[in-house]
This record gives structure tokens, C-alpha cells and sequence, in this order.
């Protein structure tokens, strides 16, 4: 998405030539490529541990730092797995968006026009929002030393990253079409004129 958004504004006339179908299947496999080598290498790591206590999860779902917590064998090993490879993938996936937003804030100082610069903004802001607090969730619940763990903190932030956000998505998204921002002004007029009388 932030590649997606660097070629709109840097290039908008050469979009339809840089993103072309090739492209976007290249950026969605490598993407789910690295998702599903993460993945493995993390379950594998998992196997490798014995469970011998309850095999309740207290948590709304089955996620790996509260699975570690039921292993009675040492979890040192698997945690510095989980360890590496979430720093690898939140590093390496942060500095390319990150990277990327930055040649596109430069991009958009070099526009001329106050309306231009104020809707490559508006374009971006959104996205970099959702990212904003999708990161910030994800590194609190995996690169933070064992000793921080508390298991209610985990819960509250684990919804954030797999409810909250993804529900944020359509609606941060869709305010920036102006057919939606429209709708949304129409019905708080409305409700406001319902209340008055």
C-alpha cells in the first residue's frame, strides 16, 4: 500500500505503467510468502515444546505468547524464535513503509498547489494512521521482554490488532471518498435537526 501510494504521487501520470498486474501479484506473494515462512518457522518452534498442564488459553484466541504460557518444558528457546523473527518481520516491513512515506512526504512538498498537496495528504494520512496503530499494537505484544507480561494487557491489545483495526480499515478508507463524507454530513445534519425539535 505505501509503494502503492509513493508511485500515485510521484508518478501519477507513469501509475498505470509502474503498477501494472505484475506488479501488484509480486508485492501480494512476497507478502504472503513471508507471512506463511513466518508462520511455519513459529509453529514449528511450538511442536518442538510439551504440554503437560490445562489446555485452557486464557485469551480469545490462540496466539503464541499465551501458549507458551501453558508449556511445561523450557520456552526459552521458541520465545527467542518468536523474538527474532517478530523483530525481523515488524523491522524489516516498518523501515520499507516508513522509507517509503518519506519519499512521498518529499514528493508532496514538491507539489505547487495547496489543494494538490492537501489531497496527497489526505491520501496518505490514512493509511499511515491504520499502520500507525497496527505497529504499535503488534510491537507491544511481541517485542517487549517476557518479564512485561500481563496476561489482561495482552487481551485488550491482542482485539486491537485483530478487530479494531481491520474494522478501522473501510471506514478510515472510505472518508476520504467524498461521496461517503457527503452521506455522513447529510445524517449528522439530519440528527441534529431531529434533536432541535
Amino acid at each position: 500500500m505505501a509503494y502503492d501510494r509513493l508511485v500515485a504521487i510521484s508518478n501519477p501520470l507513469l501509475y498505470t505503467v509502474i503498477m501494472h498486474k505484475k506488479v501488484c501479484i509480486q508485492l501480494v506473494i512476497s507478502s504472503y510468502f513471508c507471512g506463511c515462512v513466518n508462520a511455519v518457522v513459529q509453529t514449528s518452534s511450538i511442536f518442538t515444546l510439551s504440554f503437560c498442564r490445562s489446555n485452557i488459553i486464557d485469551h480469545f484466541f490462540c496466539d503464541i505468547p499465551p501458549v507458551l504460557k501453558l508449556s511445561c518444558s523450557d520456552t526459552n528457546a521458541t520465545e527467542i524464535v518468536l523474538f527474532i523473527f517478530s523483530t525481523v518481520v515488524v523491522t524489516s516491513t516498518g523501515v520499507i513503509i516508513f522509507i517509503s512515506y518519506a519519499y512521498i512526504f518529499s514528493a508532496i512538498l514538491h507539489i505547487h498547489s495547496v489543494e494538490g498537496k492537501h489531497k496527497a495528504f489526505s491520501t496518505c494520512a490514512s493509511h499511515l494512521t491504520s499502520v500507525t496503530i497496527l505497529y504499535g499494537t503488534v510491537i507491544f505484544m511481541y517485542l517487549r521482554p517476557n518479564s512485561n507480561y500481563a496476561q489482561q494487557k495482552d487481551k485488550v491489545v491482542s482485539v486491537f490488532y485483530t478487530l479494531v483495526i481491520p474494522m478501522l480499515n473501510p471506514l478510515i478508507y472510505s472518508l476520504r471518498n467524498k461521496e461517503v463524507k457527503d452521506a455522513v454530513r447529510k445524517y449528522a445534519g439530519r440528527t441534529r435537526c431531529s434533536q432541535a425539535t
